[in-house]
């Protein structure tokens, strides 16, 4: 299936990647995109979204079909489908 996936105030994975890229994949979750993210831009695009645990950063968002972030638990369960519009997204803090 292909998915559309954005990278937003996320320099070095824009370089990787592309800021806006159409991405093939056999179907899965938010999680198998990473992982195929992984396995394809290699070890760069690895040090860019996961923590030391190898867990998604705790400073990236992700956004499926501009709706709100996706908790930390749905990684791993929320579907993607044919057409899905992905958005990897720096959190930001201030105030």
């Amino acid at each position: 299936m292909k998915i559309s996936v954005e990278t937003l105030s996320l320099p070095s994975l824009s370089r990787l990647i592309g800021r806006k890229t159409e991405i093939v994949i056999d179907g899965g979750t938010v999680k198998h995109l990473i992982d195929h993210l992984i396995r394809t831009y290699g070890k760069k695009a690895g040090q860019v979204l996961l923590d030391q645990k190898g867990e998604l950063d705790i400073v990236i968002q992700i956004m499926i079909n501009d709706e709100a972030f996706l908790s930390r638990k749905e990684i791993a369960t929320r579907s993607l489908k044919e057409g899905d519009k992905v958005k990897f997204l720096l959190l930001v803090g201030g105030g």
